[in-house]
Order: C-alpha cells, then sequence, then structure tokens
C-alpha cells in the first residue's frame, strides 16, 4: 500500500462504520466463517486488518493454542485495534505487506478480508502472502460486496484509491497462479465476494 493510500486509511478509521460491523455484514462474515473453516490451533495471517473488528471474529476462532497475525500499513488503524485489548495469541504490527518479514510456510491461512484491491502491486504482494503459507494453506480474498460494487466504491472515493481495484475473475486467478496459488475458485455475488486459493508445494 502506498503512503498516500495509508493516509486515507488513517482518516478513514476514526468513523465509526470501520470500527464495527453492522448486522448485515454480520451475517456476511457468518457465512464467511463457515466457509473458511478456520479451527482452534490454526495460524492466521490477516492483511489490512483496520481496526479489528475481524481480528477479534479470528482470534475466538483460533482459540489461545492457534496464532492470529494482523498487520495494517496505518498506524491509526493499528491504535485502534489494539485498544479492543485482543487475546494473547494476537499479534498487531504496523506494517506494508511487502516489508513485513514473514516465516516460509508459517500460516494456515491468510484471509484479505475488504482489503485485497489496496495490496498494490498485487502479484508481488499475493505472491509473498503465498509463500507465508503452509503447503495446502488456504488464501482467501473476501469482500462485503460484489466486484462491481468494490470497484464503484474505490472509483468514487479518494483519488488513491481510484486504481485500487479488484482484478476480473480471469485476471484474478490467473495473479494468483503466478503467486504460487492453484484450485483457485471465485464466487462473485449481488451481496458479497469470495476467491479461494491454495498454496501448491514449493
Amino acid at each position: 500500500m502506498s503512503p498516500s493510500a495509508a493516509c486515507c486509511f488513517d482518516t478513514l478509521a476514526t468513523n465509526p462504520r470501520w470500527q464495527t460491523f453492522t448486522a448485515e455484514e454480520h451475517r456476511k462474515v457468518g457465512a464467511f466463517v463457515r466457509r473458511w473453516r478456520i479451527k482452534p490451533g490454526d495460524r492466521v495471517l490477516e492483511p489490512g486488518c483496520g481496526s479489528g473488528r475481524l481480528t477479534a471474529v479470528l482470534a475466538a476462532l483460533t482459540g489461545p493454542t492457534g496464532r492470529v497475525l494482523a498487520f495494517d500499513a496505518a498506524p491509526a488503524c493499528i491504535r485502534l485495534a489494539a485498544q479492543r485489548c485482543l487475546p494473547p495469541h494476537v499479534t498487531l504490527r504496523t506494517a506494508r505487506a511487502e516489508t513485513l518479514a514473514l516465516a516460509p510456510e508459517s500460516f494456515d491461512h491468510v484471509i484479505c478480508f475488504n482489503v485485497f484491491p489496496h495490496l498494490v502491486p498485487q502479484v508481488g504482494i499475493a505472491r509473498c502472502l503465498a509463500a507465508a503459507l503452509r503447503t495446502g494453506g488456504v488464501f482467501w480474498i473476501a469482500h462485503t460486496g460484489s466486484r462491481a460494487f468494490v470497484n464503484a466504491v474505490h472509483r468514487r472515493g479518494p483519488p488513491a484509491l481510484h486504481d485500487h481495484l479488484l482484478p476480473t475473475p480471469r485476471r484474478l486467478a490467473r495473479l494468483l497462479h503466478e503467486a504460487g496459488l492453484k484450485e483457485v475458485a471465485i464466487d462473485d455475488r449481488a451481496d458479497r465476494f469470495l476467491a479461494r486459493a491454495v498454496r501448491r508445494v514449493s
């Protein structure tokens, strides 16, 4: 994420809208959780965690025997996440994906929730995040709106976000394959978007 984009999110972080889930978002997140199948003891990497509203959900899913590493390029977001007093098995970092030192094959899931368009350059960062997955680990891209909705919101937003777009399904599948992932499945609905891919043998 560029410094200008990170500044945008520092500003957005102060909006209560991005600090809790609406009832409708809770319903969608519940549907995502059922698909993710995160178990107690799993290790989860959450790029672009924002204010930590999903981080708390992930912490409950992994339980104290698991691990959640959540990071964001916007310092204001991490300060808000830290105020949630998350359990000890959650680690918060202020960092960009391309600069965060991630041990290879150390996570069972990467959860990109409402953030993938902002991880630019997308191919390079997807490759970096995928390398942190164990073989057979799962890479998820989830949005609480369709691809068309997400892209329209970004095009109407601050100039720094105008080119932060979800690729077409064909382009996204190719991008994920290039990042070292396989078995790509993309579900783009009117009210949500979910993509799944599995880490190949390295």
